[in-house]
């Protein structure tokens, strides 16, 4: 489960290390250290590996954490550790492209036909069936599209809102020594220390804790 933002009810202090691709890796890195790397994998088994084989990964330790020389590698080989915000698309271009994909063509075809068949086809008595039927159908395509165009505004509305959910600062360990930076520089195999009421800066795997609760109210909607 994704707990990037989600707050910690638990006890004093969690290490937690994050596990996944925090961005879209940079194809023109030629970072040495981080080569070895099996990019297929690492969203795919980083929460069932032995502990030793994910710390070998990504080259850390969880007594003294990642060194200050690997963190520059690793933040150009996986870039920063935040959300991209969506793009603004164009109203028009969505509403077109809902118009005029999926089921609506059938739908755009049955109107063509049933205003066929009420004019020209239908002459010389036109029947008044027909030309309803063309106008619902129409009315059907632009109604089913508007409400598309506002639930896909609506989902980017709430991606970019998860933004808001993220601290701004994080502990971890580097060095062998607690510090304190800012939550766009933590990279995989960071050890993430975590305490109550603390948010979860990251995609994380927890490889010690005492009793953890996890809040996720602010995604769920639920009240616990």
């Amino acid at each position: 489960m994704d707990n990037r933002g989600l707050q910690s009810d638990g006890p004093p202090e969690h290490t937690t290390a994050p596990t996944t691709k925090l961005s879209h890796m940079r194809n023109d890195s030629t970072v040495d250290l981080w080569a070895t790397v099996d990019r297929s994998r690492l969203e795919q088994d980083v929460h069932i590996i032995p502990l030793q084989e994910l710390y070998n990964r990504y080259h850390t330790d969880p007594r003294t954490g990642l060194t200050s020389g690997a963190v520059p590698d690793a933040r150009a080989q996986y870039g920063d550790n935040k959300l991209e915000p969506p793009k603004q698309p164009s109203y028009i271009w969505l509403l077109f492209k809902e118009l005029f994909m999926g089921f609506n063509i059938i739908l755009w075809v049955a109107g063509i036909l049933a205003f066929l068949a009420y004019k020209p086809f239908g002459e010389p008595d036109p029947q008044i069936a027909n030309l309803a039927l063309g106008v619902v159908l129409l009315l059907v395509i632009t109604c089913n599209s508007a409400l598309n165009v506002y639930q896909q505004l609506k989902s980017i509305k709430i991606v970019a809102a998860f933004s808001k959910l993220l601290p701004t600062l994080a502990t971890v360990r580097r060095d062998g020594r607690e510090q304190q930076i800012v939550t766009d520089e933590i990279v995989p195999g960071d050890i993430i220390l975590v305490r109550m009421g603390d948010k979860l800066p990251a995609d994380c795997r927890f490889i010690s804790c005492d009793g953890v609760k996890v809040n996720t109210s602010e995604l769920t909607g639920e009240s616990k």
